[in-house]
């Protein structure tokens, strides 16, 4: 993205997301020669059509920025990958920090300030790069953020049950949800291969590293190789050691816990119950045992940090 023309943005703007979206829009607009047109969301499912028309447009731009939390990129992204399959040439994704984990900003942009992401790509310093998506199978529903099973998405339906919001609500709900939990029979494969079969707690798959803004589940997950990492975390795992790893260490030292990788990855249940599943924040509804994911390489632009961070690959 060169800085040596006027530059012209959409935002797609959700204003129930968790942080001052408009204030973030306008940091963009007072740069120097920069155009901002703004599309405000209304509803649940506004984002992906606004988006889709926006890569249609016979005046493109230089960028679509996501104005939102983890679930507007989402959405975004939906609406950028529709059209790209239906052939349109689509513009790069800039996510700005509009929520409240803002997971999806944390693996563009690493520990930047919104105010130091800006002052990048206005002076053509940012980098534009690939990034992966996942396929869910059984919905055709594109992932982007990650998804998995067992505790994370118990901890979703706790947090819509709980008074609060923001972290702090991710928070008090997990720990509802670890009080509650009860591991379930499954199976992990990648690409054929069992990486674990038996008593699981929660996997995890990227897709990007960190949920919640804070925890790095999926450490070794690179956002452009072609490949989906998971994270198995069987019920031999000490929870209170892999909450503290996922903090300040590494998930993968702790006994009990599985890695694998690959291109197509099956989670399920082996005693025939529906399984409990989330992708990029969201409870899918409880109706199959398994859930497959495959993944689609170099699916989408990204605007990112020129400091390559270890989540993408070197060059």
């Amino acid at each position: 993205m060169s800085a040596q023309q006027r530059l012209r943005f959409a935002a797609i703007l959700n204003p129930a997301a968790g942080s001052d979206g408009e204030q973030l829009i306008a940091d963009l607009a007072a740069r120097e020669a920069v155009e901002v047109r703004t599309f405000t969301t209304t509803a649940p499912g506004d984002a992906p059509d606004i988006a889709y028309k926006l890569a249609a447009d016979a005046e493109p731009v230089d960028a679509v920025v996501s104005v939102g939390g983890d679930g507007t990129v989402f959405e975004v992204v939906t609406g950028l990958w529709r059209a790209r399959e239906a052939g349109v040439a689509t513009p790069p994704l800039l996510v700005a920090p509009g929520g409240t984990g803002n997971s999806v900003y944390r693996g563009l942009w690493n520990d930047a300030s919104w105010d130091a992401a800006v002052d990048r790509v206005t002076r053509g310093q940012a980098a534009t790069r690939t990034l992966d998506l996942a396929r869910i199978e059984q919905n055709d529903q594109i992932v982007v953020l990650g998804s998995g099973s067992g505790l994370f998405a118990q901890t979703l339906l706790k947090a819509a049950e709980l008074p609060g919001s923001g972290r702090q609500l991710l928070m008090d709900a997990a720990l509802a949800a670890m009080a509650e939990l009860v591991p379930y029979q499954g199976r992990v494969v990648v690409d054929g291969t069992v990486v674990h079969e038996g008593g699981i707690v929660e996997t995890i798959v990227g897709g990007f590293r960190y949920r919640g803004g804070l925890l790095n589940l999926v450490p070794r997950s690179v956002l452009d190789d072609g490949l989906l990492d998971i994270t198995v975390v069987t019920a031999d795992a000490d929870m209170n050691a892999f909450a503290h790893a996922a903090l300040m260490g590494d998930v993968y030292d702790i006994p009990g816990i599985r890695w694998g990788r690959g291109e197509h990855v099956v989670v399920e249940r082996v005693d025939g119950e529906p399984l409990l599943y989330e992708h990029d924040g969201e409870v899918m509804p409880r109706t199959d045992p398994r859930c497959a994911l495959r993944v689609i390489p170099a699916a989408l632009d990204v605007v990112v940090t020129p400091d390559t961070p270890a989540w993408f690959r070197e060059g």
